[in-house]
This record gives C-alpha cells, sequence and structure tokens, in this order.
C-alpha cells in the first residue's frame, strides 16, 4: 500500500523519558521519589508550522497531542470552558474553546500588538494584558538613534469590555538610560518585559530580562517599589560563585518574602549554565540571599524563554527553554527540595519550551459521562480518560466495575467463550484474532491487532518554497505533490496530494506512505511540474522530514534571514533579498498597481474603474485624510 490518508486530527508528538516518575538511584533502581499528581500541559514551538500542544500526566506518558500552526507558544486554561492562546498572524491573545474556536480576541480596541509572553486572567473576570507600544524617539542626546524605534511595556488592567482599570508604562517608571540600557539600535527593546505576578500583599511582580531585573510595583498605585537585580538594584544579593541573576524568566512569590524565578545565566562568570533561583527577601534592610537552587547536573543552558515553579507538593518544575534545541530537542524537569530529579522528559529534535505549567488531577484529562463512577466536572478536559458504571445494562451479571468490556451486549464479559476473527472480544481479554500493522512506530500502528497484515504506514512531511515563482499567495493551496512508486519514473499512475499548511510562500505536504522507495515531485498551481524528479526510502522509524526546498532545486530558496525584514524567509540558509523593514509601494488591494510586498503606501496607486466609496475623492479606495488634502486644492477651481 503505497499512499494513505492525510492525518485529519493533531499530529501525535513524541518525546523521550530520560527519568522515569519516581526517579532512579545512581545503581539504576526506583528512587520513589514523590511526583506531584496532575497533567503537564506544554506548548511546543519549533517554526511556524511545527508547533504543538501536548498533555503528559504524572507517569510521564503522553495522553493528548494536537497541531497548531502560528498559535500557541503558551495555551492555559481561561474562564469556564476556555483556553487563551496567542496568535501570531494576529498578533493578539485569543480565547478559544477546546475544539480550537475562536471565542474572543483580546485588546481588539487598542492598536498596538500585545507582547507574547503571558496574560493574567482575575478572580473578578478582569484580567492584565501587556502591549508592546512602539513609540518613536529621537536618541541621540542618550548616544542612540535620531529616529530610534523604542519597544514599550504598557500594562493594562481591562474590564471584560476592555475598559482600562489602571495602566502603567515603561518608559514612565523606567526611563531610558545610557548607562542600563543598549542604545545603539534602531530597535530598542530595552526592558523586554516577559513575566508579572501579584504577591502576596497586591504588589505586581515584573521580570525586566534586558536590565536583568525584578520591579515590585505598589499596591496602591503601581508605582516602582523597589528593584532587585541589575545595575542600579535596591537589593544587596548574596549569591556566592554565581553573582546574581541574569536575562531571567517567569517570576513568582512563594510568601514569606520568597520569590522564585528562572535564571537563564546567560553571562555566568563560571560557564552557560542555567539555573531555578529561590531568593529570600529582607525589605528592610534591603538584603537578598539566595536559599536554594537547582542548576542541572548535565549543564543545561538556556540562552532564553525558560520557566520554574513550585509544584503544591514541594517539587519545582522546570521548563528549559530553548536548552539543546540545536542539538536535541529541550527539557522539563521535576525536582524535590533536595535537588533530586523526580522526572524528566526531553522533547523531539529542535523543539522549545516556553514555559511548563502543571494542572491538578481531572482538570485536563477525565472522564466526560456524567452516570460514570469517575466522572469529571471540568470544562477543560483536552483528552478522554476511561470511564468505570457500576451498573449491569445487558444483564450478563457482570459490570464495568467487575470487568465487562462491553454492558450493552449480553454475550460479552469475563471468560466469555471467544468467537475468532469476528472483530468482538468476547472474555474481555483485550484482544481478538484481528488483522492489522502491528509496528509501533508505524502511524497506523493497530493495538488491538495480533496478526500484521502487512499494511504498516510511515510518515512523511517535505516541504517546497515557492518564493521564486511569483505566485499570489491566494492561489498556493493549488500547489500539488505527485508521489508514485518508484518503477513509474514518467509519474503515469501518481497519487496527487493538497497541502497540509501554508506560510512564507512554502508548501508542506504531510503524507503516511507504506515502507519502499517512492518517487515525487512539485506542481505549481498553474500545472507546470518540477522538470527533475525526487526520491525517499520510507522505512519503519519516527517521522521522517525532508525539509524545505526550493521548486526545482534541491536546496531552500535564498531569500532574507533577518525576522525584522519584509522579505524574510524563516527556512533560508543565506541571506540574498532583504528588502529591509520599511517598503513603500501601493497598499491598495483593489488599484491595478498594487504591490503585496509592500508595507507603507507612497500614493502611487492607479485605479481602472471609479470607485464607489462616497466621498473618495482621490478614487484610492478609502475615505482619509488624502482626499480633505484633495478638496482643498482644487476648490474653487472652474471647469469649462
Amino acid at each position: 500500500m503505497l499512499l494513505a490518508a492525510l492525518e485529519s486530527e493533531g499530529q501525535e508528538m513524541l518525546f523521550d523519558v530520560l527519568v522515569p516518575a519516581g526517579g532512579v538511584n545512581v545503581d539504576g533502581s526506583y528512587a520513589n521519589l514523590p511526583v506531584q499528581d496532575g497533567d503537564l500541559l506544554l506548548s511546543l514551538v519549533k517554526n511556524p508550522l511545527e508547533m504543538h500542544a501536548m498533555v503528559v500526566d504524572e507517569n510521564a506518558s503522553q495522553t493528548w497531542s494536537d497541531q497548531t500552526p502560528y498559535r500557541g507558544f503558551y495555551m492555559k486554561p481561561w474562564r469556564e470552558g476556555e483556553f487563551v492562546w496567542f496568535d501570531y498572524t494576529m498578533r493578539k491573545w485569543t480565547v478559544v474553546d477546546s475544539a480550537y474556536n475562536v471565542l474572543d480576541t483580546l485588546t481588539q480596541s487598542f492598536e498596538a500588538n500585545d507582547d507574547y509572553h503571558d496574560v493574567h486572567l482575575l478572580s473578578d473576570n478582569t484580567y492584565l494584558v501587556v502591549l508592546l507600544e512602539e513609540v518613536f524617539m529621537d536618541l541621540t542626546d542618550l548616544g542612540g538613534m535620531e529616529d530610534a524605534k523604542v519597544l514599550n511595556p504598557r500594562v493594562l488592567h481591562l474590564d471584560e469590555n476592555e475598559n482600562v482599570l489602571r495602566e502603567w508604562s515603561g518608559l514612565d517608571h523606567l526611563p531610558l538610560d545610557p548607562v542600563l540600557d543598549n542604545l545603539s539600535n534602531n530597535i530598542v527593546d530595552y526592558l523586554h518585559w516577559n513575566a508579572m505576578q501579584f504577591d502576596v500583599h497586591g504588589g505586581l511582580l515584573l521580570s525586566m530580562r534586558h536590565r536583568d531585573q525584578i520591579v515590585r510595583l505598589r499596591p496602591d498605585d503601581w508605582s516602582v517599589h523597589w528593584k532587585l537585580g541589575g545595575i542600579d538594584s535596591d537589593f544587596d544579593l548574596t549569591d556566592p560563585q554565581w553573582e546574581g541573576f541574569h536575562q531571567q524568566h517567569d517570576v513568582h512569590d512563594l510568601g514569606e518574602g520568597r520569590i522564585l524565578l528562572f535564571d537563564n545565566g546567560v553571562f555566568n562568570a563560571d560557564g552557560f549554565l542555567s539555573r531555578a533561583m529561590e531568593i529570600q527577601l529582607d525589605t528592610t534592610q534591603f538584603l537578598a540571599e539566595r536559599v536554594w537552587q537547582f542548576a542541572h547536573p548535565e549543564g543545561l543552558y538556556a540562552p532564553s524563554q525558560g520557566s520554574s515553579i513550585r509544584l503544591d507538593n514541594g517539587n519545582t518544575l522546570i521548563g528549559w527553554g530553548t536548552a539543546e534545541s540545536g542539538q536535541a530537542g529541550t527539557r522539563v524537569t521535576e525536582v524535590t527540595t533536595e535537588g533530586e530529579i523526580a522526572m524528566e522528559i526531553r522533547m523531539s529534535s529542535g523543539f522549545t519550551v516556553y514555559r511548563a505549567r502543571k494542572y491538578p488531577p481531572g482538570l485536563l484529562s477525565g472522564c466526560t459521562e456524567d452516570s460514570a463512577l469517575n466522572a469529571s466536572n471540568s470544562t477543560w478536559i483536552l483528552t478522554d480518560l476511561e470511564c468505570i458504571y457500576p451498573l449491569d445494562n445487558d444483564g450478563d451479571g457482570w459490570t464495568d466495575v467487575g470487568g465487562d468490556c462491553n454492558d450493552s451486549d449480553a454475550s460479552v464479559y469475563p471468560n466469555a467463550p471467544e468467537i475468532p476473527e469476528d472483530g468482538i472480544d468476547q472474555n474481555c481479554d483485550g484482544q481478538d484474532a484481528v488483522l492489522g500493522c502491528l509496528d509501533e512506530l508505524a502511524s497506523n500502528f493497530d493495538v488491538e491487532a495480533n496478526v500484521e497484515n502487512n499494511s504498516c504506514t510511515y510518515p512523511l512531511v517535505v516541504g517546497v518554497d515557492m518564493s521564486n515563482e511569483a505566485i499570489p499567495t491566494d492561489q498556493l493551496s493549488a500547489t500539488r505533490m505527485l508521489i508514485t512508486q518508484s518503477t513509474d519514473t514518467s509519474f503515469s499512475f501518481a497519487a496527487e496530494m493538497a497541502p497540509s499548511a501554508i506560510a512564507w510562500q512554502t508548501c508542506q505536504f504531510e503524507v503516511n506512505l507504506g515502507s519502499g522507495n517512492v518517487l515525487y515531485r512539485f506542481v505549481r498551481p498553474d500545472g507546470v511540474a518540477e522538470s527533475l524528479t525526487r526520491d525517499v526510502q520510507v522505512e519503519s522509524g519516527a517521522t521522517l522530514s525532508l525539509g524545505v526546498v526550493c521548486f526545482e532545486e534541491m536546496l531552500p530558496c535564498p531569500g532574507c534571514m533577518d525576522p525584522m525584514d519584509v522579505a524574510f524567509n524563516p527556512w533560508s540558509t543565506m541571506n540574498e533579498g532583504c528588502e529591509g523593514v520599511v517598503v513603500e509601494g501601493c497598499t491598495y488591494p483593489n488599484a491595478s498597481n498594487f504591490e503585496p510586498a509592500a508595507n507603507v503606501d507612497n500614493g502611487s496607486c492607479q485605479f481602472d474603474s471609479q470607485s464607489i466609496c462616497p466621498g473618495d475623492l482621490n478614487q484610492d479606495g478609502s475615505v482619509s485624510v488624502t482626499d480633505v488634502l484633495f478638496l482643498l486644492t482644487v476648490f474653487g477651481s472652474v471647469c469649462l
């Protein structure tokens, strides 16, 4: 069997269990260390298309995963039955249900983009969100650029109707300082806010990564109470051999004057190491002391991202951000107060985890049938658990609790006579004589099969970059991949595949194939097929990803590697074709000379037909200030 259907639901994500739940001793024996009950909800990121949400239980078993392109980075429960995550296409936080249907988009009434690091729902259904405001300033007096774009974090406390209850601006309270800040670039992200949390007294803790600093705002007016860390710290910090935290993430108040954070350790004098760090604060004498830390024994270093949070049983859950993502995937570790690893998993190659969070048992997974003994009343269920019923509905003398695996069929119960090959497990031993794929690494592995029928298929992911083909984005969905047996060199009997996802002029194709050598090629929307023939050997194993190639080429298309450039191509391996942050041209889609790549209109638009927009004097498709200026220029003219 050459071709299987594309997966209609989220692709399953795999990970390695480095330390099983409960931990291991030096001699390899089971350590029986405490592990916090509940489910990990992780948002995995590899690239814009390879973003996944995943649930892992306290036994280090994956119970649910789904691919969520352009959405995620940090997914968490919101109001009843709702989740919130960051949508990269909109640059806003969106509220969705468990099927990802968008229920609300936050801060729609604000022009500035939301900052993607976090958003907080409060007990009164109001919420805290941070806008990343772009402020253009002349910084020449401070040694900076004349027209610098300063990224200013604005913390907003909003009600459900987006009314501002309170706000705080970084520039107002933490002004630019040439001693503290790097002002030499065109874009000045001088604070880089990345975390916030109320402490037990109502003060607001803010993490400012680029100043190596935690800032506390007073509860009454959000003025700056104190600053911990960085050049202008209000505290003397005792931190032997580490000399303070740097480029930190994820601050938490633990009560009794203690805070926990993830120290990325970018400038650590002892080498590139990261850690979870707990600090005891004395806000009378303004002394601070490191009282606990965990740096991984394998010397993990996360140059960005990362999290640490204290669990109910006293353990600390650590997400290692971008650590090891260049060689493998990042890790999530649960450690005891003594620094023993109670559980550790490592993500698939290339994946990072911004934050790791564990939720109480039954919140994300459970039985959804009200009549079951183990019914869950959670509205955030992402994955169903097996339901257990106390009733004998079919009258065979057995209940689900007693072991009946089908309480609607009286011929099915433990030790009942088994009828082979009928697809029914009469004796409830967990299997019938069923044909299917027995390879656990196959995409169609059948857990109920016990007889191999040579139907195994394996996932293949390929991508083609159409940047050089000058094809409008709205037509890329008509791109096709042809795939056929290795003997069909003319592609006479090829199967035709449509893209599973499209981004940055690149079409991704996902397909399940039987083992063996196959041929494939790509076809443009206008029907022009590649002249070259591509081949791949499919065999048992994990997902085979061939990366991205340029149409009619074996390597990715050249393009700009700068993410701030309008011509950014995330798959490019060289900088060719950069156009800059601003590209001028006609930005009106209904103009005859519309330029899709332009992001600043230069007034060059030309229109073939009259605008139907009332008051559109200059026929540019909109009524704006330019129409008023046009009226003033012709006012008083006499037409003969």
